[in-house]
């Protein structure tokens, strides 16, 4: 043995002993073990201007530097990528779109050499006029962000509007909303904004690619939730054959969504499928001051809610407008606009209904996936609104809530009947655990206290054809190999299928592996998005698990001559009571059984299921109606307990009770931990996150030194957790998707929270600490609402607007 240093695959030194005649199979993704010195090292130039023409990239200095192989171009790679909107390319190509989209890549031997060479390519530009504001960008033409977007290839569920900078308009017309507008008694009328946000996670980007000379195959080593889509996305692009490209993916150190899709994989695959270069892996590894300008960040939105109320309380109709602030590409972010649509009255039974969701472009990084997918952001305007016509109404916000809650039968705003829920049952416990009604002082002297809460809903955002599949394996002495693609980023999952695989087989828990995906060996799956993994999947593993099962009953019920129904497994041990027999699991699972007629039958066991959610079908482009737009809504409440220091805008979240109706907890432990992942990320938004661009398009906090994400430090003194299980008809053993819902009310709960406890509303998030400071400034001269807009835009223009 001797000890040496080995460069991981996700780019950190890690000094260990190693046999080296068994490090290649005990170091799978070891760089310098598993490529040695054919590994190849890319380094991304990015642009400096937001928006403008590449007139000249000059890289005669880059190449002079020892080590440096080429200077791509995106012209060298001039591909368009995209899940549902083909608007992406690895590269600019002739225009650059935001500061930071790359613009050229190094590809050289070693990763410094990479580096300083990307700081010597010089780019020049003719600057054009650039576009920050959605509402701007959305209704003004002036600037097109996309000139050619007619050109750019789509799927049917996403119409963008060429000639303009909407990627896609989502639409619901339900009702009559001019008719319940001009007869109710109360009109409402609420902006909410928020600026773009980052996902936090922990492990940066890193990916290599290696195309083989011979066989032109592609091999893909990278850090992604979705190996298959990052398949799927590359080979359309690329336009080659789909058993022609391998994805592997490790494990991932968090996703939140910003790993979903297709992220830096074809930039590294630029360089990998060079004439020059191929055969040779390539790594790209992103730093993490790059990070924000990789990958999907949050979308930043604009709000416009309008609310009629009948006498009685009742509400009769809603008016949406929603601008998401895509950034440069929606290729992906398409689709959160889509789950905000069709989702776009809430928890709530409003039977007219009137919404238009953009995704708009701008010049700035592009937004995508994150952890809610458009509900986050629909909520956190929806359910301050709520709060405000209830306080203006004089109607408890908790009552008026429950009076238009949505109940089973009743119509979502797509046409699609609600099924059973505990909605109802949840908001009570909240309340009954936060003491929500009773209004107590605060325990710091000269702070202010308030409680509040807000409503989560959720349906997982799927296309029809989103579809599962699995393979159980049975080993000779009984232990169980379970391929399911599905990505474990922290979430629990593989716990959950390990759990499922027991319970069908009468196996040992920790008898079962379930391995993380690589194309080449296991089955198809979508996403590893949606909160669909632990259902959907989940059904996928349910079906082969319980296939295995039935191949090892028939087998052993011909052994011994007896019913199939009189035999059980329990605890890796097969058993006939009605006989007195018992044996263990053991070799004759792969070699076969001979019977009592001396015949050999059987041989391995292996049990394969697929799923594919039944009867979806895709809502009306004009209209957005579907009678089963989406499998099934999880449905939650949140109730927060604050304090704010008047002085300084402080605020200190002393409790939070959240509860989710979840059909069925399959592994309580991990929902707990989802809960309260989720709620401190949810706050975390809502107090201090969002990306800042000074007037030229420069992100101004591209790190964690100055994007502030929420520590322990910042966590709340007590969060209390609960569920509630009223059975999905459509998944193993009842249960639904919790992953993402528990990020969706805590902002809304804390803004409603903190009006309670100041009399001041903020329209704006973050409610950071100077915000909250200035608000309560501007109280003190009169003013009950605050607006502070993250884009150019003012509330006249907004409002002056005729398409509002």
């Amino acid at each position: 043995m001797k000890t040496i240093k080995t460069k991981t695959g996700i780019g950190k030194w890690l000094p260990r002993k190693y046999d080296l005649e068994k490090a290649e199979g005990t170091l799978q993704f070891a760089d310098d073990l598993r490529f040695g010195s054919e590994l190849l090292h890319a380094a991304v130039v990015r642009s400096s201007v937001a928006h403008g023409e590449i007139l000249n990239v000059d890289d005669s200095e880059a190449l002079k530097i020892p080590g440096v192989l080429k200077v791509l171009l995106g012209e060298d790679f001039p591909h368009h990528f995209g899940l549902y909107l083909k608007d992406r390319t690895p590269m600019a190509i002739g225009r650059a779109r935001y500061v930071g989209e790359p613009v050229a890549l190094v590809v050289a031997e070693t990763e410094e050499a990479a580096a300083e060479a990307a700081r010597k390519v010089k780019v020049t530009y003719s600057e054009l006029e650039a576009i920050f504001d959605p509402v701007k960008a959305a209704t003004n033409n002036s600037v097109l962000v996309h000139p050619d977007l007619h050109k750019y290839e789509h799927v049917d569920f996403i119409t963008p509007q060429p000639n303009t900078n909407i990627a896609n308009w989502f639409r619901i017309r339900k009702g009559d909303t001019e008719a319940a507008f001009k007869n109710s008694a109360h009109v409402f009328e609420e902006t909410i904004t928020c600026p773009q946000i980052a996902h936090g996670f922990i492990e940066t980007f890193c990916t290599i690619c290696k195309q083989d000379p011979g066989s032109g195959e592609i091999t893909i080593w990278t850090s992604a939730q979705s190996p298959f889509t990052v398949r799927d996305i590359i080979a359309k692009g690329i336009n080659y054959p789909l058993h022609k490209i391998r994805v592997i993916a490790p494990p991932i150190g968090g996703g939140f969504g910003g790993k979903a899709g297709m992220t830096v994989e074809a930039l590294c695959l630029a360089a990998a499928m060079d004439e020059d270069i191929k055969g040779r892996p390539v790594k790209l590894f992103i730093p993490r001051e790059e990070v924000m300008l990789s990958s999907w960040v949050r979308q930043g939105f604009v709000a416009r809610i309008e609310m009629a109320v009948s006498d009685d309380g009742l509400m009769q109709g809603i008016r949406n407008t929603f601008w998401f602030d895509t950034g440069i590409s929606a290729e992906y972010g398409a689709n959160p606009v889509r789950s905000a649509g069709y989702t776009s009255m809430g928890a709530y039974n409003i039977p007219n209904v009137w919404a238009d969701c953009y995704a708009v472009y701008t010049n700035k990084p592009f937004g995508g996936a994150y952890r809610g997918f458009g509900l986050p952001e629909l909520m956190s305007a929806l359910e301050v609104v709520v709060d405000i016509v209830a306080h203006k109404l004089k109607i408890d916000p908790v009552e008026f809530r429950k009076k238009n809650l949505i109940k089973k039968g009743q119509t979502t705003c797509t046409g699609m009947p609600m099924h059973d829920h505990a909605l109802e049952k949840i908001v009570d416990k909240v309340v009954e655990k936060m003491d929500l009604h009773k209004e107590e002082p605060a325990t710091r002297k000269g702070w202010k206290r308030g409680k509040g809460i807000a409503l989560a809903i959720k349906a997982p955002a799927i296309p029809a054809d989103a579809s599962s599949s699995a393979i159980v394996k049975l080993n000779g002495d009984g232990t169980v190999e379970v391929l399911a693609a599905t990505m474990d980023m922290g979430q629990g999952t593989y716990s959950a299928f390990a759990q499922i695989v027991s319970e069908e087989l009468g196996i040992p828990y920790d008898w079962i592996k379930v391995y993380y995906p690589d194309t080449q060996s296991h089955p198809y799956d979508w996403q590893t998005v949606a909160s669909r993994s632990c259902w959907s999947m989940g059904m996928a593993v349910k079906r082969a698990a319980s296939e295995l099962r039935e191949k090892l009953l028939a087998l052993f019920a011909e052994y011994w001559q007896t019913p199939v129904e009189t035999i059980s497994i329990e605890y890796g041990v097969v058993k006939c009571h009605k006989l007195g027999k018992s044996e263990r699991i053991d070799e004759r699972v792969q070699n076969g059984f001979k019977m009592p007629d001396g015949i050999l039958k059987g041989g391995p066991i292996i049990g394969t299921g697929s799923f594919t959610p039944p009867d979806l079908i895709y809502p009306d482009p004009d209209t957005g109606q579907s009678s089963k737009v989406v499998a099934h809504f999880t449905l939650g409440a949140v109730g927060i307990d604050i304090e704010v220091d008047p002085g300084t805008g402080r605020i200190l979240v002393k409790k939070v009770c959240a509860g989710y109706d979840v059909g069925k907890a399959i592994t309580p432990i991990n929902i707990k931990g989802q809960i309260e992942g989720g709620t401190v990320q949810g706050l975390s938004a809502c107090l201090m996150e969002g990306l800042s661009y000074d007037e030229r398009g420069r992100l101004l906090n591209p790190d964690f030194t100055d994007y502030k994400i929420a520590t322990i430090m910042d966590a709340p003194t007590e969060i209390e957790s609960f569920w509630e299980e009223v059975p999905e008809e459509i998944s193993p053993y009842g249960n639904r998707g919790v992953g993402e819902h528990s990020m969706i009310a805590p902002a809304p709960a804390l803004n409603n929270a903190l009006f309670k406890a100041t009399g001041m509303r903020i329209h704006s998030y973050p409610l950071s600490r100077e915000r909250v400071h200035k608000a309560l400034k501007a109280k003190e001269k009169g003013e009950t609402d605050f607006w502070e807009w993250p884009y150019e835009l003012d509330l006249a223009y907004m409002r002056a607007k005729k398409e509002w």
